[in-house]
């Protein structure tokens, strides 16, 4: 299913699961893997970080130590490679994924320990937002650990109907197919956080989950057609529910959808369901951007 796999690597985690999870990835599918690091060198009007060392040394001497540091996962994966450039890691990491048909990229949690007492928990202007907002292949954002050899049985898919959704949902449904794993298809009523919905204080409750579930029958019966799946939908907040869910199915991994155009690059995403979600501990994330997909 993946051909050419991309790590964005950095030892700055103690647990090393999204390492992990691409070496196991890369040797299931055997597929080439390029681990990938961006030094965030600078330069002002009165001087540059080149001065103490050339550019070109600093990336040997990084490349060296990458090596080292990953060699014993690395000696039964013969076609990798290791890039490190310089610059704003998401400019970088995107000239390698598009120039070089990366289908897959897989991405660790925060690395920062520095309190920014400024931020709020959710307001998320990472590396993982801007990479996913320019990309058509799936990024993999790995908390806790994927199973042993991969071997994925449980995938909750969550679904707000729209567009990119219903693309995620082809993908979901491809990946079920190709592990030969059981897919919960998801939908969270939104109650709103701070401004709940009136609409659904209009009729019961149930009136509503009955209506989404029916919903997802019709409009996904068909791209679901032979694989196993089950069909869940109640009220809360979008990504509190979505990781109840996966916690309960005990899942191996969640899929949801990414909204390119939804918000401005260079603005943090205060509330993003997909970034929360990703971000918080528990099984793998998956996002996958909109790619027009016809399985339904």
């Amino acid at each position: 299913m993946f051909k050419k796999i991309l790590l964005a690597a950095t030892p700055q985690i103690d647990t090393q699961t999204a390492p992990k999870a691409a070496f196991d990835l890369a040797r299931k599918h055997n597929a080439e893997l390029v681990l990938f690091h961006a030094l965030p060198i600078g330069k002002d009007a009165w001087c540059s970080f080149d001065e103490m060392i050339s550019e070109d040394k600093l990336v040997e001497a990084t490349t060296a130590k990458i090596a080292e540091f990953y060699a014993d996962e690395l000696k039964d994966i013969p076609n990798h490679s290791i890039r490190v450039a310089t610059g704003p890691a998401h400019e970088q990491l995107l000239k390698i994924i598009h120039t070089e048909g990366v289908e897959l990229i897989v991405m660790g949690h925060h690395t920062s320990t520095m309190v920014r007492p400024d931020r709020m928990w959710g307001s998320v202007d990472t590396t993982i937002r801007k990479v996913c907002s320019n990309v058509f292949c799936p990024v993999m954002v790995v908390t806790n650990e994927l199973p042993k050899t991969n071997d994925i049985k449980r995938i909750v898919m969550a679904t707000d109907f729209s567009t990119p959704s219903d693309s995620a949902l082809c993908y979901a449904a491809q990946m079920a197919r190709e592990y030969d794993a059981h897919l919960d298809i998801f939908h969270v009523l939104d109650i709103g956080q701070n401004c709940p919905n009136p609409e659904y204080y209009m009729q019961d409750m149930n009136v509503f989950i009955d209506k989404a579930k029916e919903r997802m029958e019709k409009k996904y019966t068909k791209a679901l057609d032979g694989i196993s799946y089950s069909i869940e939908s109640w009220e809360g907040v979008p990504y509190a529910e979505i990781l109840k869910q996966a916690r309960w199915r005990e899942a191996d991994l969640v899929i949801m959808a990414q909204y390119s155009s939804s918000q401005e690059l260079n603005k943090p995403f205060v509330g993003s369901t997909v970034i929360q979600v990703a971000l918080s501990p528990g099984c793998p994330a998956l996002i996958v951007n909109y790619r027009a997909r016809v399985c339904m």
